[in-house]
């Protein structure tokens, strides 16, 4: 029978399993750690009498503990998936752009993450049928199994770990993943009427002095939305929120501006925009102002030092203009995402299919099979296409 916390002279609980303590016994804490493998404590003295230092052995024994004669587990910490996960974060975090929260999420989150399940497992001891009980065991607690989508993430990041442990020599080859039934589903894209009630409920919201949660609907709100659909970007804080005036050159030849995108989905990127943007760009400057605009300031909402702030602020303010022309709509969810989707289809529109799909996704920082499957994919049918489908041989 364990002994209760209550006989304890001193119990301070470090993490989950994991505490130190001190009895009349011993001048020493002592850390306990629960084994879940052998289901039972492990006690050892920390030879400590100082709490902190009694807490950083503690700490240090619990991530180097191996579960005794467990055949997965690596014999040192080096060839652990533990340390190639860690890894992994480090470079993601300094390349910047291509590494999310998300994917940070499911390796660290406790409970069923990757490192939780996998971290103490050597790296080569992990293949096909591993990950498949690990993808098995993510629908145990849950009430409906996770989507597959979401499994194929998890698939994904594993195969990240696996490959630098790959690079490093101590794995041979990558096991191979299991695969995912997954479901294309592209967001919802704007029409060009329902565009056009959008920017006239936008107008109208300014003209009445509209207020979303004390904020004031200015026309710097309606020249933000209007600039994604003419430069592609997407409405996100590495993309719109992140642009600086320093990352903006106004060029001709055909009017446009060229911008410096360092942080986008798929990396830094130097995306060039539709003539229209140049306007909607140079509207906000002071005409007066010999020096032109703070060049280490936002483009877009600048008041809002925290971008996470002026993202929900100008969803906020979205969503009104949204309510007030009539869009919304639960069968047919518009978000400020939608805007980009409308801006790549309106562009192969008006080309009349002539614009080049390799540039075109290149400069929107996505794939031509991206931009098939979900930008262009619930394109209705235009007058160009039922010609060319009609069209007769000479």
């Amino acid at each position: 029978m364990a002994e209760s916390k209550s006989a304890f002279k001193s119990f301070k609980k470090i993490r989950k399993g994991l505490a130190i303590f001190k009895n009349g016994h011993s001048k020493f804490w002592t850390l306990r750690l629960w084994d879940p493998l052998a289901k039972r404590y492990v006690q050892r003295s920390t030879k400590e009498t100082v709490q902190l230092e009694a807490h950083k052995v503690a700490v240090e024994f619990a991530d180097n503990y191996k579960s005794a004669g467990h055949p997965l587990h690596a014999a040192k910490k080096a060839t652990s998936f533990e340390h190639y996960a860690k890894q992994l974060i480090t470079i993601q975090t300094l390349k910047g752009g291509k590494w999310s929260g998300g994917d940070a999420k499911l390796l660290n989150r406790s409970g069923d993450g990757l490192i939780s399940y996998f971290g103490k497992w050597d790296v080569s001891k992990i293949n096909t049928g591993s990950v498949r009980d690990y993808l098995l065991s993510l629908d145990v607690n849950r009430n409906k199994p996770l989507a597959e989508s979401t499994k194929a993430k998890h698939t994904i990041i594993i195969r990240k770990v696996l490959t630098l442990a790959v690079e490093d020599g101590v794995l041979n080859v990558l096991p191979v993943m299991p695969k995912q039934k997954t479901v294309d589903t592209p967001r919802v894209a704007f029409t060009d009427d329902e565009f056009e009630r959008l920017m006239r409920a936008g107008d109208e919201c300014v003209q009445r002095g509209d207020v979303v949660r004390g904020v004031q609907i200015r026309n710097h709100h309606l020249r933000m939305f209007r600039f994604v659909v003419y430069s592609f970007l997407r409405p996100t804080e590495r993309e719109l929120f992140g642009l600086k005036h320093k990352d903006i050159q106004v060029k001709g030849d055909p009017a446009h501006l060229e911008m410096n995108v360092r942080g986008g989905k798929t990396g830094k990127r130097t995306s060039v925009t539709m003539p229209i943007a140049v306007p909607l760009y140079q509207g906000m400057s002071n005409p007066f102002d010999k020096n032109g605009p703070d060049k280490n300031a936002y483009v877009w909402m600048p008041e809002y030092e925290n971008r996470t702030t002026a993202i929900n602020t100008a969803r906020r303010i979205f969503n009104h203009i949204l309510e007030a022309a009539g869009l919304k709509d639960d069968d047919h969810k518009l978000s400020p995402y939608s805007l980009r989707h409308y801006a790549l289809q309106k562009r192969y529109r008006d080309s009349k299919g002539k614009v080049d799909i390799y540039i075109l996704a290149e400069n929107a920082g996505t794939s031509v099979d991206q931009l098939e499957r979900f930008y262009l994919k619930t394109m209705g049918i235009t007058p160009d296409v039922i010609r060319t489908l009609q069209t007769r041989g000479d």
